[in-house]
């Protein structure tokens, strides 16, 4: 079929005030843009006071092209609500110009529902236009703190008629599709997982002899780091010939906490926050990928290790089951620090039960960006087609 014009209404993209802020979705509209003409506005709110008047960064690389939008935004109760009128005005202002430029879109596509999917009801109603909503926050659990129960009426009242209205719903995972549907309405769904560049995700044979595990994450509390390394303590006090490689930590107090804790010197490392091509690279140089979240939706990082070919120690929480099993990974119990201990020596004592390529290549048909394109692609050309 033509290729279709999509206009993508995002809350979370990366910009330069959050560079990851949701980079898992530009990845999908790069995905997206392979198969039709993608263009996406967000909007980002400056409250460090830098950006005083409407500032717009327009960024085209083939058929994608992301608008971002910088409003200033201040703290204060009335600061907050001028700026939401703000954002609301400046959002409608950079839609009713796309549509001047460019003619209406066939369809848009609402990623993470409040509260770009306002804007997806606004167009559907003034302009006949459908719209796609996929979901890709997890708050939807009673584990993370500011869960989807504790925000006030108002969030849940436009969360609700965000998907009512919305002609699909995409879910990166079938735990959120059920989520959704026990907390906020019944509603059919269709699984688009997340992607992963398999241009720099891919299997690769490691230079070192050491056997590494290596965890990936911003470390925040519901990551649990803290218990990685204490497993990985009790651990590594019977396997002398074993290292733990930690990336994305930002905060001194891990490292403090690691060092606390007396693992035998050079046998923890950290990396810091990197890029995404140099995660990629301690991927390929490590054996086995560990993820021991308290809760979780559908991670990236898992999808990435299993493109390089690591099998995976996770917990079996969220999303997670749904991407593993016994050929490419272990579940354990989230907070049970003796299990984690036991399967980093049953992965080491089994390793070769791992064939480590195939394991790249079931993941690469799985997470890659012409997988998830064509996903995206089929959608879009069901909901066209049937207006």
């Amino acid at each position: 079929m033509a290729r279709k014009r999509i206009l993508w209404l995002c809350s979370w993209y990366p910009n330069k005030l959050e560079p990851f802020n949701g980079d898992f979705i530009q990845r999908h509209a790069r995905a997206a843009s392979l198969y039709h003409d993608i263009h996406v506005i967000h909007l980002a709110a400056d409250v460090s006071g830098r950006t005083e008047q409407k500032e717009t960064n327009l960024h085209t690389d083939g058929d994608l092209s992301e608008q971002i939008i910088y409003y200033k935004k201040e703290l204060s109760l009335w600061g907050r609500l001028r700026a939401h009128y703000r954002w609301l005005f400046l959002y409608k202002q950079a839609i009713r110009n796309y549509i001047v430029k460019n003619g209406k879109p066939d369809l848009v596509h609402v990623h993470i529902p409040m509260k770009a999917g306002i804007l997806g009801i606004w167009l559907k109603e003034k302009y006949a236009i459908p719209y796609i909503v996929t979901e890709h926050w997890g708050i939807y659990n009673e584990v993370e703190v500011h869960n989807y129960a504790s925000k006030n009426r108002t969030f849940h009242f436009y969360t609700k008629q965000i998907f009512d209205k919305a002609v699909k719903f995409i879910s990166v995972s079938r735990f959120l599709g059920e989520a959704v549907n026990r907390l906020v309405l019944k509603k059919s769904y269709e699984v688009i997982p997340n992607v992963v560049d398999t241009s720099l995700f891919f299997y690769k044979e490691k230079d070192n002899s050491v056997f590494r595990f290596i965890h990936v994450s911003n470390m925040v509390t519901l990551k649990n780091v803290e218990g990685i390394l204490r497993a990985f303590a009790l651990f590594c006090s019977k396997n002398s010939n074993t290292e733990l490689i930690m990336v994305g930590d930002t905060d001194p107090a891990t490292r403090n906490f690691a060092t606390g804790l007396k693992i035998p010197a050079n046998k923890v490392s950290f990396r810091g926050e990197v890029s995404y091509e140099q995660v990629a690279k301690e991927m390929q140089q490590a054996d086995c990928f560990i993820l021991f979240s308290n809760i979780e939706n559908s991670p990236c990082v898992i999808g990435e290790a299993l493109c390089c070919g690591l099998p995976v120690i996770a917990t079996r929480v969220g999303g997670v089951p749904e991407l593993l099993d016994q050929s490419n990974g272990i579940l354990v119990d989230a907070k049970q620090e003796d299990q984690l201990a036991a399967s980093m020596e049953r992965v080491i004592t089994n390793y070769t039960a791992y064939d480590r390529r195939k394991i790249s290549e079931d993941a690469a048909k799985i997470f890659s960006s012409v997988i998830i394109g064509k996903q995206l692609m089929n959608i879009y050309d069901s909901v066209t087609v049937s207006r």
